[in-house]
């Protein structure tokens, strides 16, 4: 009897289909190049993607650790630090040999499990599958961060705009969340990361969302305004971040020949739409545009970045618009709930839980549908902006 359904088989191919192709179109030196301080190489997370599930269907609920013992040391990500990785993977053509290999000799586990798998907890109602499934999706979109980071290193000042980029204050367009108490967390396990459950009852205030995610005319009012040149927009942590970094506008931003701003993503340059979500910003950035628009508008006054209970309330009952431009920032840290068990091992969310990494919620364009629902929690430290992360106003 199969322990993954035909529906879960088909998105478990296609993402290591994905993953697999992303790496294959590189180059020998762009698939060892570690891009980011952050980023693991991107042969990296293609080899790490194919020995995780062999070392969870084979190694730890067959015993059978033939084809992982030897590389603990690489694709663990404790035991080896992200500079040195590139330079110890295998060749770039045996290595995605390898890894396809691998992986259609898990697809036929999953789809003929010997007794000893089938009775594995692990395995029941389809969750191993969709663990790994979920674990691969969120390593295809950190590949995308790592192309947009190799993108980001190279000129793109002859790529011209059609329409240069207008800076505009945020509209005043608001969705409104009625006081009242409210679910929330993933009440279906196999899909739910331990972070994400028990459902919590929680007491929510009434709350005024914004209609749409800051877009890039407005983050480029704020820039404009002087506000990367001003301390009193930003937390004490916020500025000297700023300070240290010389930021000056979002990450995945460049200016051409002509001075005028374009995008860079991982396709390469392309032109800013004003009306579109910025992307590329941090948490000290998010606050710092928030304090500077309450000062700057009158009807922005009370304008606070939104606690992520109130974002996902709002997108399960499908009011929020223009969501899946980014993952927008949230004003608390990333938090167990009340009853919180690690699951499926006890490192996965609980060494996160430390008062320096904040909530994001929603999705980018990169964002793969089996991670795309409103209790899904992503989480980075205030200072992190490789991501392809914005924010949406709450008052």
């Amino acid at each position: 009897m199969s322990i993954i359904t035909a529906d879960t088989l088909e998105q478990l191919q296609a993402v290591q289909r994905l993953i697999n192709d992303t790496g294959r179109r590189l180059n020998e030196a762009d698939y060892r190049r570690q891009y980011h301080t952050d980023l693991s190489p991107l042969g990296w997370h293609v080899g790490h993607c194919a020995f995780l599930e062999t070392f969870w269907l084979r190694e730890t609920l067959l015993g059978d650790d033939r084809a992982t013992a030897g590389l603990h040391e690489l694709y663990f990500p404790e035991n080896m630090p992200k500079p040195e990785r590139g330079a110890a993977l295998p060749g770039h053509g045996t290595h995605i040999e390898w890894c396809e290999q691998l992986q259609a000799e898990n697809r036929a586990l999953l789809l003929d499990p010997p007794a000893r798998l089938r009775a594995q907890p692990l395995t029941e109602n389809d969750y191993l599958a969709r663990f790994l499934l979920q674990h691969h999706a969120q390593h295809y979109e950190t590949m995308v961060m790592v192309l947009t980071q190799r993108q980001l290193q190279r000129t793109h000042a002859d790529f011209t705009v059609a329409e240069s980029l207008e800076p505009r204050l945020p509209g005043t367009e608001i969705l409104c969340l009625a006081a009242g108490d409210y679910r929330i967390g993933n009440a279906r396990g196999v899909d739910a990361f331990d972070n994400e459950v028990p459902v919590q009852e929680v007491s929510l205030p009434a709350t005024r969302l914004a209609g749409q995610p800051v877009s890039n005319s407005n983050w480029l009012a704020f820039m404009q305004a002087g506000a990367y040149q001003t301390s009193q927009f930003w937390s004490a942590e916020g500025w000297q971040w700023c300070h240290e970094n010389r930021a000056q506008h979002p990450e995945q931003w460049r200016k051409n020949h002509y001075g005028e701003w374009l995008g860079v993503a991982a396709e390469g340059p392309h032109e800013l739409d004003g009306d579109a979500a910025v992307s590329g910003i941090n948490y000290y950035e998010a606050t710092a545009f928030v304090n500077w628009l309450r000062k700057t508008s009158p009807c922005f006054a009370e304008a606070r970045l939104p606690h992520e209970y109130e974002l996902e309330i709002a997108r399960g009952q499908e009011t929020l618009q223009a969501g899946g431009q980014v993952w927008e920032w949230c004003a608390n840290t990333f938090h167990p709930y009340a009853g919180f068990n690690p699951f499926p091992y006890d490192s996965y969310s609980k060494p996160w839980f430390d008062g320096r990494h904040y909530t994001l919620r929603g999705s980018s364009p990169y964002t793969q549908a089996a991670v795309k629902r409103p209790s899904f929690r992503n989480f980075y430290t205030a200072d992190k902006r490789h991501i392809f992360s914005g924010l949406r106003l709450a008052l």
